[in-house]
C-alpha cells in the first residue's frame, strides 16, 4: 500500500471528519495523514528536511500528492506553511504551522518529537528510533463556541487529550512538554 492508498479506499483508516461527501480536506489530509504517516515512518529523515531550506518543496510535493489523491485542489499553498524547530524537553522538535482552519477538526499545528537525545547520539539501529506526533487543533464545545483540541497520534490512533492551550506555538510546545515530565 502506498503513502496515500487508504485515501482512496470507501473506509479510510484512521476516521476522518466528513464535512460532506467529499471526503477529507487537504488542510485535514496534510497534517494528521500525509504528514504523520511521513514523520512516523522515518522520523530522523522528516526531521532533518523540515528543519532545512528544502522545507517548502517538500510540504509542496506531499501537499501536491493529497490534492491528487483527494481529486481536489487544496484551499492554500505550501508558501502559507510556517516550519518552526524548537525543543522539547531535550528532544528535537519541529512544529508545522498550518494555514488557519476553516473546519473543525483541522489543525493549527502539527508537531514531530524525535525521541533521541542529542547527548546520547543516535541508536544504532534507526528502527529503534521513536517519535511521537500531536496536533492542536480547531474544535468547537457543546455550547457552540471555538475551543482548541490537544491530541496525539501514533500510525493509526488518534488520542484525544481534551482542551488544548491557545493557538500560539509556545503554549502548543508548553503542552506537549508536559507529557514528557
Amino acid at each position: 500500500m502506498g503513502i496515500f492508498d487508504f485515501l482512496k479506499r470507501g473506509n479510510p483508516s484512521p476516521p476522518v471528519p466528513q464535512v460532506d461527501n467529499d471526503g477529507p480536506s487537504a488542510h485535514y489530509a496534510l497534517a494528521h495523514i500525509a504528514l504523520r504517516k511521513t514523520a512516523l515512518d522515518d522520523p530522523l529523515r522528516c526531521l532533518a528536511i523540515l528543519d532545512s531550506p528544502q522545507a517548502k518543496s517538500f510540504i509542496a510535493a506531499i501537499l501536491e500528492s493529497v490534492s491528487r489523491l483527494i481529486e481536489r485542489p487544496a484551499e492554500f499553498s505550501a508558501q502559507m506553511i510556517e516550519v518552526h524547530p524548537v525543543n522539547v524537553n531535550n528532544y528535537p522538535c519541529v512544529i508545522v504551522e498550518m494555514p488557519e482552519p476553516s473546519e473543525s477538526g483541522q489543525a493549527h499545528f502539527a508537531a514531530l518529537v524525535v525521541l533521541v537525545n542529542s547527548k546520547n547520539g543516535l541508536p544504532p539501529n534507526s528502527q529503534q528510533l521513536r517519535a511521537r506526533y500531536f496536533t492542536l487543533e480547531k474544535g468547537l464545545s457543546h455550547d457552540g463556541q471555538s475551543r482548541t483540541v490537544f491530541a496525539e497520534w501514533d500510525r493509526s490512533t488518534h488520542m484525544n487529550y481534551g482542551d488544548g492551550p491557545e493557538p500560539t506555538i509556545e503554549a502548543f510546545v508548553g503542552r506537549i512538554e508536559t507529557l514528557f515530565k
